[in-house]
């Protein structure tokens, strides 16, 4: 008799409910990002996310107070800066499910990028591209599935995209 297997293969097993829940969520991250809806975003996400950028040269916050992700998000230097249009273009994904209460959601993503002169929007200054797959995490919490997090792991980038950000402080 052989000895027992165990099986690697992730859990894929979410309910389609989960299913059309995570969907939006991860929709509404994108589109939050693209419309600068703070709001919105600030609705999505969980008390203390995961944030691992160190794929792309920054650091990983294990437990990031939602307050702090918002304030990083929302910088002048980031993704607040006025003079910035996004779309964040979602491709296939699969749902890995962790427990009743945690999931991980692997997106490909195209981060469209354009800079203007000023914030009238009339001049383009430049463009620069992002051709990544994402780990998101997302917890249920009192029922709801909340965004909890990423892990982007770029695999090219185009044009100007090292100049887009002007950075954190």
């Amino acid at each position: 008799m052989s000895p027992a297997v165990k099986n690697t293969e992730p859990d894929l097993n979410i309910s389609f409910q989960d299913y059309l829940v995570l969907s939006k969520l991860v929709f509404d991250w994108a589109d939050s990002y693209d419309a600068k809806d703070w709001d919105r975003l600030r609705s999505i996400i969980a008390p203390t996310l995961t944030v691992d950028y160190t794929k792309i040269g920054l650091k990983r916050w294990d437990d990031m107070p939602a307050n702090e992700y918002m304030a990083m998000v929302t910088h002048p230097g980031f993704l607040g800066d006025a003079t910035i249009k996004t779309q964040h273009l979602l491709g296939q994904t699969w749902w890995e499910r962790i427990s009743d209460t945690e999931v991980i959601g692997h997106h490909q993503l195209r981060a469209a990028h354009q800079v203007y002169t000023d914030v009238d929007l009339q001049e383009v200054k430049l463009r620069g591209h992002s051709h990544a797959t994402n780990e998101h995490y997302y917890q249920k919490i009192d029922g709801v599935w909340k965004f909890a997090g990423l892990k982007p792991n770029v695999r090219w980038n185009e044009l100007k995209f090292e100049e887009v950000f002007k950075g954190l402080d």
